[in-house]
């Protein structure tokens, strides 16, 4: 039994695990298509066929290799590009100025910027290739494409940020207290509203560009923190790759623009990210797990889900420390013994109990729903295994779409899978160099494990129906070691594939990438590029003037149950920082009929705002001001953006009602 032992482990000593591996992924690959005949989601198919394609060119890559190195851009362009960039970066703040946002124009140009800077990486020679001139291209771009948006847009971007901005820092700033978070799960997570206000304070400015200055800043930075992990494999050509995806990314653009305490704990996990990575690959020291401690403290402080992230990606790191700890994974050059390494395991295993307790502890005291938030997050989650989770629920959403998706809708869904889908193809390149022994390392296999769990958490978990963890928010997160190791597999394509294929693998992604990030929804949701198919999260002037003066003019009984109805998302306005609370309005003959006060926008009639078709479905359908308010209806203010019809006509007389337009509703 032993020699029979002895044999199997050394036959799986000589094998080389990647090209299993790829082989492996094929075939899973092969095995998951069917589940289409199943669900409804298209990432049930797009993922396999991105697996398929990643394995295809490693499997390639094994069995050729480059000897003529990578095709070059002539010396002329190469020294022309960064200065093409600077300019462009410059003409985008004229523009973004001038159209007063960020235009269809502007993410045109913005797209042309992104690929300049693509081909430098990819394409100049070494010796004009000047690492620091690329990263501040990189950087001026992604503080460009963040603080135009955040400068010309009235109020504030997004639906979370007008409840943690305008009302909760506000008040923190005017009555130096917390007391009126109490009940509230940021009680105990403080810290987001903390920065903006100290910032505010510090800098004698208002609270609104205290959030720009403090968590808007850090989240245009962070691109660095990409940097300089990667920097740990990889030359600083691929690096650069690795840091320029991480800027430009729609998912990451998103938490840029919409800031809330999502946006500052991603900053943390960034910090947490690359001293992990540190500390498993480079020799540690007490500062570095000092410094970890204290950012594992931050994000714990700051926001639920990120702290959860945070511990998932210690776990992996400490998973991946005790699996390299057998020969049978090790490198061959430094083959270790079981014992060998225990310092390490036990400082990363007291890190994650650390992380693990006071994450317990602070949940167990934070309020939530009239319970503690720990308590709160269980209940919800036995909740949707026991009333909606479950295979059935893999056919697709539990709401039944309106209308069969348009061409153009259609299109935005494989836009806004492409951001995901394209780096996710070149990491998987990346886990599978990893998985061969001698060039496996504990750092990198962190990554790959926290990129198989977190997965499970955006694609696995809500395919059985279960969304508790709110899996949109993760790919920000994801995206840091997907840009990682996405970066380690390109280096390893670039070394090993002939020239012709690198050639089309970096163009297909140096065109590919920075057009469907300055087209897809999560990263254009103050003026989306498709106006048509995508729906706008901030609002003009006369939009948020409309706010208070309705809320002046005719304020709602909440005891009473009595509500604003309008469009999702403006009705967040009015529930989170306005006068009372919003919903989107029922367009149907009854609910109409039904409904009191009924608010209608421009952007009612032109763009993708929601609206209840009944109780159980939701759709974008274009509602005129004829067709919401109707003739029966007064119409008691109006400021030519927004309209704000009533069934009765009791209105505060004193009160500025902007252009009156008493009488019924044929004005």
């Amino acid at each position: 039994m032993a020699s029979r032992a002895g044999g199997v482990y050394g036959w799986l000593e000589s094998q080389r695990f990647d090209v299993i591996g790829a082989i492996l992924a094929i075939v899973l690959a092969v095995v998951l298509l069917p589940l289409r005949l199943l669900a409804s989601n298209f990432y049930i198919v797009a993922i396999p066929v991105a697996m398929v394609i990643a394995a295809t060119l490693y499997l390639l890559a094994v069995r050729t290799s480059n000897t003529e190195g990578l095709p070059t851009l002539p010396v002329w362009a190469g020294r022309l590009l960064p200065s093409l960039v600077l300019l462009g970066t410059a003409l985008l703040i004229v523009m973004g100025i001038y159209q007063g946002g960020r235009t269809p124009m502007f993410y045109n140009l913005a797209t042309l910027v992104g690929i300049a800077i693509f081909l430098q990486i990819f394409f100049t020679r070494e010796r004009d290739f000047v690492p620091w001139l690329v990263m501040a291209q990189i950087l001026v771009l992604a503080f460009t494409i963040r603080y135009v948006s955040l400068l010309t847009t009235p109020g504030y971007t997004g639906i979370d940020v007008w409840t943690h901005v305008p009302a909760w820092s506000v008040t923190i700033l005017e009555t130096g207290s917390l007391d009126f978070l109490e009940g509230n799960k940021y009680y105990a997570s403080p810290l987001f509203h903390l920065a903006v206000v100290a910032t505010s304070l510090l800098g004698d400015v208002a609270v609104r560009n205290g959030l720009f200055l403090s968590v808007g800043f850090g989240m245009a930075f962070s691109p660095v923190f990409v940097y300089i992990a990667t920097r740990l494999f990889v030359s600083a050509r691929w690096s650069l790759f690795a840091a320029a995806i991480y800027g430009i990314s729609a998912h990451t653009v998103e938490w840029s623009i919409h800031l809330i305490p999502t946006g500052l704990g991603l900053v943390f996990f960034l910090g947490v990210f690359y001293l992990l990575v540190r500390v498993l690959d480079v020799n540690p020291g007490s500062r570095e797990f000092v410094l970890i401690v204290v950012l594992s403290i931050a994000t714990i402080l700051t926001h639920q889900i990120s702290a959860f992230i945070m511990l998932i990606l210690t776990g992996a790191g400490l998973l991946a420390h005790l699996l390299l700890r057998f020969e049978l994974f090790a490198p061959p050059s430094r083959f270790r013994g079981l014992n060998a390494g225990s310092s390490d395991s036990v400082s990363l295993t007291g890190l994650l109990a650390f992380d693990l307790g006071f994450i317990t502890f602070m949940w167990s005291l934070t309020p939530y729903h009239g319970d503690t938030f720990l308590a709160t997050t269980f209940s919800f989650f036995r909740v949707t295994l026991e009333e909606s989770a479950g295979l059935g629920d893999v056919t697709g959403d539990r709401v039944e779409a309106a209308t069969e998706p348009s061409l153009l809708e259609q299109a935005v869904q494989y836009i806004d899978a492409a951001v995901f889908l394209i780096p996710f193809a070149l990491a998987v390149v990346g886990c599978l160099y990893v998985l061969r022994r001698r060039n496996i390392s504990h750092a990198k296999v962190m990554c790959g494990a926290s990129i198989v769990v977190m997965l499970v958490f955006i694609f696995g978990f809500p395919m059985f129906g279960v969304r508790t963890f709110i899996p949109q928010r993760w790919y920000a997160f994801l995206t840091a070691p997907l840009a990682l190791l996405a970066a380690v597999g390109v280096a390893y394509l670039a070394r090993r594939l002939t020239t012709p294929v690198i050639l089309v693998v970096l163009l297909v992604f140096a065109l590919a990438f920075p057009l469907v990030s300055f087209a897809a929804t999560d990263g254009t949701i103050d003026n989306p590029r498709f106006g048509d198919a995508q729906t706008q999260y901030s609002y003009n002037q006369a939009e948020l003037s409309a706010v208070d003066t309705i809320g002046e003019i005719r304020p709602v009984d909440e005891e009473a149950g009595e509500v604003y109805h309008t469009d999702h998302p403006y009705n967040t306005v009015f529930t989170r920082a306005g006068p009372g609370p919003g919903v989107a309005a029922d367009v149907s003959d009854e609910g109409l009929e039904s409904s009191e006060t009924v608010i209608y926008r421009e952007y009612q009639s032109s763009g993708s705002a929601f609206f209840a078709l009944d109780e159980e479905r939701s759709g974008t359908p274009e509602m005129s001001r004829d067709e919401l308010c109707g003739a029966e209806r007064h119409y008691a203010y109006d400021n030519d953006d927004v309209t704000m019809c009533t069934a009765t006509w009791e209105i505060d007389d004193d009160a500025d009602v902007g252009a009156d337009l008493e009488g019924d509703g044929d004005t």
